[in-house]
């Protein structure tokens, strides 16, 4: 036996024995026994501890990526029929747009398909183009984008396919809009779905004409944010910025333009609708409600004071805020375009409050795009995939709030974006006008009355009541008793 086993083998004789000991003093003795022996084997053994073992351990290997899985759509074009176009343009105006596009050609590439959303008609004939070439077996697009008011009608009459009986695309996505999803959805069925987008129907203030008055134009974000902004304060504003700057009698500069659009806006910001949904789902008329009432009768008094002037035309107010004819403008954010060359700054904010209401509104646009019911189930499938790339932002503009980015380059301050465009992403702040819903509803039926004839509320209302209900039911699919 060679000297270095016969050393390792007394050492771990005595390491045994000594485990047995059991009283503290023995122990002890051990412990020293053992460490001296220890010094002895290193003596005798310089090239390593006899108890020691080097183990090598290897990092675990990661697990693979998943690999990407194709779908083969055999060079099929997709189309959305609508009444504006989606072009790629040839000149992209951000990173974010270059990046997007070039998102957009890559999935198409790797799925073999085409994608295109162009003008096939109006906002109001996309439903009868729908109709017609689905009830004859060949759709004339793959998806239709349809106005709020041809919802239903499409719905009720079988045209639209179930998306949730769909697996190629996630509707619970925070990128599809959900009041568009709401207006769409038949219990566990969902027929329509549309991309996140603006409510419509905000408040422009011209900043230099606020000042200009003596109003520090931050504070028309405060009062937002702190819950002042009401119907009180918003006259209180009309009556400093409506003034007659060269003492002649005629006034220089007015609050707002004359417009029937403060009549719906109203009774929204007071916490009810001239059309409501029962539980069954049915439409009815609303506009006795006392709510309704109060807003109306309201926002009738501010339109007869002096704060008000009407355009020149009917899209006349824009113009009239961008040149400081008016300090505020009550208008689609779509508008936003046409604003883009104004001297003044302007900020944006919602609507202020009524009485009766416990948030502010924004009124939400409902438009949807759906899939006509005539496809296979593997058909809708595909195109189905196809609309939820195109809805899609790239990677890395994909963020739930990464909507900002637009939004900042076509406002002129952050609070327009991080207060005011954030106040609609939260719940019950966005909701659905219904009266837009029903083909044959207008608010200048009762708004021009009140405007141009100086009935009262009850009058106006009384006046549009027969026929208000007739197409409420006709929406409903019932006939009103004669």
């Amino acid at each position: 036996m060679n000297k270095k086993f016969r050393n390792i083998l007394l050492l771990s004789i005595l390491v045994t024995a000594l485990v047995g000991c059991g009283d503290e003093e023995s122990t002890e003795t051990a412990t020293k026994q053992v460490q001296t022996t220890e010094k002895s084997v290193e003596t005798s053994i310089p090239v390593a501890k006899a108890e020691e073992t080097i183990v090598e351990e290897k990092a675990p290997e990661p697990d693979p990526e998943p690999e990407t899985v194709y779908r083969d759509l055999g060079g099929e074009t997709i189309t959305i029929a609508s009444w504006f176009d989606q072009l790629e343009p040839e000149v992209k105006r951000s990173a974010q747009e270059e990046a997007l596009w070039e998102f957009r050609h890559k999935v198409m590439d790797n799925n073999n398909f085409q994608f295109e959303e162009i003008i096939m008609g109006q906002w109001n004939t996309t439903l009868e183009l729908m109709s017609t070439s689905t009830l004859a077996g060949e759709p004339a697009a793959e998806i239709f984008h349809l106005a709020p008011s041809f919802i239903k009608t499409a719905i009720d009459n079988g045209l639209c396919y179930d998306l949730a009986s769909l697996d190629s695309i996630d509707l619970d996505h925070w990128k599809w809009d959900p009041l568009s999803t709401q207006v769409s959805a038949r219990g566990d069925s969902i027929y329509g779905i549309f991309p996140d987008e603006a409510p419509i129907n905000f408040l422009f203030f011209n900043k230099r004409i606020l000042s200009d008055a003596g109003i520090d134009p931050e504070l028309m974000y405060e009062w937002q944010a702190n819950g002042e902004w009401t119907w009180e304060k918003f006259e209180e504003v009309a009556e400093k910025v409506t003034r007659d700057l060269d003492n002649d009698g005629v006034y220089d500069v007015y609050a707002i333009e004359t417009n029937a659009m403060l009549y719906p806006a109203a009774v929204l910001s007071n916490g009810s609708r001239l059309v409501d949904i029962d539980e069954n789902g049915k439409y009815f008329n609303n506009t006795f409600d006392p709510k309704v009432i109060e807003a109306l009768e309201w926002a009738n008094q501010f339109l007869h004071k002096h704060y008000d002037v009407a355009p020149s035309h009917w899209d006349g107010g824009i113009q009239m805020f961008a040149d400081g004819g008016v300090a505020m403008l009550y208008a689609d954010t779509n508008k936003i375009s046409m604003l883009q060359g104004m001297e003044d700054d302007f900020g944006l904010i919602l609507f202020p409050k009524g009485p009766d209401a416990q948030n502010y509104t924004a009124r939400g646009v409902t438009e949807v795009w759906t899939i006509p019911s005539s496809y296979s189930k593997e058909e809708a499938e595909n195109i189905a995939f196809a609309m939820d790339m195109w809805a899609s932002q790239a990677p890395g503009y994909d963020g739930k709030d990464d909507w900002m980015m637009t939004q900042y380059k076509l406002f002129r301050d952050a609070e327009s974006v991080e207060e005011t465009f954030a106040m609609t992403k939260e719940p019950g702040v966005v909701v659905i006008d219904y009266n837009s819903m029903i083909n044959g509803l207008s608010q200048n039926d009762f708004a021009h009355p009140l405007i141009y004839n100086g009935v009262t509320v009850i009058e106006a209302l009384e006046g549009i009541k027969g026929e208000w209900d007739g197409v409420i039911a006709n929406a409903n699919g019932e006939q009103l008793a004669e």
